[in-house]
């Protein structure tokens, strides 16, 4: 998994912070009308600086550390040292250097904005929101860096919306918005469960940066959630401009591809991508869906077979491999598959997922005649999804067999209204079997 849009935000901070913030900004030497000679400490803590702006951090660290002992007073020594160590991926000692600047200067905001972002890095959240808290509460502070510790603390907060929009608002007040900033504003959106909202969110964040891949994907989403396909494709296929071979992209395109309809445009690329990452569930679930659609069920089911070996319960290769079986013919093995998925309602994506997948017990358990299962399984999808001819003609039979002769009658007849001509097969069978019914009465 690539890292998240917070943690690569953090991390990018602190690489930011590290050439914005340079040596010596915590703790100007004191002007003078009378030049100072320098001391064997200060020529040190000055060669150290040198080092660093040169990229030399472990020689930084070689001379700054005979410096920072316990009875150090000067927090320049602990804030280059921290700098140095930090760039060094040295977390622990440069979370340990940063604090003895901190201590020794509660308001050094670079420090603590330094410390803050290296310990939201390093997972330690709470002691890095104290720390980006206090920074950003210290008056007549840099408000770039004051700005960037909002930032970090949004990125914190971002479960809690509540708590992330106003530290992203506080931010955008001190420095000008960013296409990072756009993208978190989108994401949160996203969080609310507001389509609408998301949908523009995403579209600003989108203009900023077309290129951006997380920003793609998800306005992908949202615009295919409101029925807006073609932009959809439109979002992918320009971000894909930029980067060509970006599994993330081809797989998300095809996603929308098969969503439209589009399988014969789709399967080419997942083939490739099945290819290039045999063991991505996640494509292989989708070419699978494709396969399906194509009409080759014997190809998608091998792959929901041995997708299933590493996920048994998954309710969505459950259904997507008892689908397949159907369409092989092979329902008496089908059955058990779906009963085993709606035994877990709740593990459905949607309600309407799970009513699909009680509509396919039915065609399955009709097959292998269990009827009263068959009658469960409509009940289920009747509940979520509207009448079908199809779905009606099941009930009917099932009715029938079980010699449930009104309850069948009513739905004969329920089946021939909805049919029209489409079912002609299935319509010439429900009218011999009404002649039958009512002779029988």
């Amino acid at each position: 998994m690539k890292l998240s849009l917070a943690l690569a935000f953090i991390v990018a901070a602190t690489a930011h912070a590290q050439i914005q913030m340079p040596p010596g900004t915590t703790s100007p030497v004191p002007d003078s009308k009378q030049p100072v000679a320098p001391t064997a400490e200060s020529a040190a803590v000055q060669a150290a600086e040198e080092s660093i702006g040169a990229g030399k951090y472990a020689d930084a660290v070689a001379l700054l550390r005979p410096l920072a002992k316990p009875t150090q007073k000067n927090e320049r020594v602990f804030y280059d040292l921290a700098f140095a160590q930090d760039a060094l991926n040295n977390d622990k000692e440069a979370a340990a250097a940063y604090r003895n600047a901190v201590s020794l200067k509660p308001e050094d905001v670079p420090a603590r904005v330094s410390l803050g972002l290296l310990l939201a890095r390093t997972g330690n959240v709470k002691d890095a929101e104290e720390q980006l808290t206090a920074a950003t509460q210290i008056p007549g502070a840099d408000k770039e860096l004051q700005a960037r510790a909002y930032r970090a603390l949004a990125q914190i907060h971002f479960s809690d919306p509540a708590q992330a929009i106003p530290d992203l608002v506080e931010a955008l007040k001190l420095s000008p918005e960013t296409p990072d900033d756009a993208a978190m504003a989108a994401e949160l959106a996203e969080s609310q469960h507001n389509d609408a909202a998301t949908e523009k969110a995403y579209a600003h964040a989108s203009e900023l940066n077309p290129a951006d891949i997380d920003v793609a994907v998800g306005y992908a989403r949202v615009l295919s959630r409101r029925k807006q396909p073609v932009v959809a494709e439109t979002v992918l296929k320009a971000a894909l401009q930029s980067h060509p071979q970006n599994h993330v992209l081809l797989a998300e395109l095809a996603s929308e591809q098969l969503l439209n309809g589009q399988t014969e445009a789709a399967l080419p690329s997942l083939t490739q991508l099945h290819s290039a990452e045999p063991g991505n569930a996640a494509i292989a679930q989708l070419l699978a869906r494709a396969f399906t659609t194509a009409g080759e069920p014997d190809k998608a089911y091998t792959l929901y077979e041995s997708l299933l070996k590493s996920d048994p319960d998954d309710v969505t290769l459950l259904s997507g491999a008892s689908d397949a079986l159907i369409r092989l013919r092979r329902s008496p093995e089908a059955e058990p598959l779906l009963q085993r998925a709606l035994a877990h309602p709740d593990r459905f994506p949607n309600r309407e997922a799970m009513a699909q997948a009680a509509g396919e017990l039915a065609f399955a358990a009709s097959s292998n005649k269990d009827y009263e299962t068959v009658l469960a399984a409509l009940a289920t999808r009747n509940a979520v999804l509207p009448s079908q001819a199809a779905y009606v003609f099941l009930a009917a039979s099932a009715h029938d067999a079980l010699h449930h002769t009104k309850a069948a009658q009513e739905q004969y007849h329920l089946f021939l209204q909805q049919s029209g001509g489409s079912l002609p097969d299935q319509e010439w069978q429900a009218k011999q079997r009404l002649q039958i019914l009512d002779r029988a009465r």
